[in-house]
């Protein structure tokens, strides 16, 4: 059983959807990989492509979970935030030095 911010990060969950903006900087780096790869693919034998393939698919594997990973460490480090910020009321107009 995945945990609920797994689940969050999956989009089973999903807070927000996220568009791509036409002419932003993500939208313009896509078209330069996709260009790319196409002019790549265009010099490779059947087997280098298939190799190819291969790789791209590991490597997006490995972002995959890369990006979940992020995620769940940040969801952590904010809540964490979320928690210190929730200290009583005496803390804060009591201060105590340590």
């Amino acid at each position: 059983m995945r945990s609920i911010i797994e689940e969050l990060y999956y989009g089973n969950i999903s807070p927000t959807d996220r568009d791509i903006i036409r002419g932003g900087t993500y939208s313009h780096i896509l078209n330069l990989v996709t260009r790319n790869e196409d002019e790549l693919m265009q010099t490779l034998t059947q087997a280098q492509q298939e190799t190819f393939e291969k790789f791209k698919d590991c490597a997006s594997e490995l972002g995959d979970k890369n990006e979940m990973m992020s995620f769940v460490l940040g969801f952590k480090l904010g809540m964490r935030l979320a928690v210190e910020a929730m200290i009583s009321v005496d803390d804060i107009t009591e201060p105590k030095m340590t």
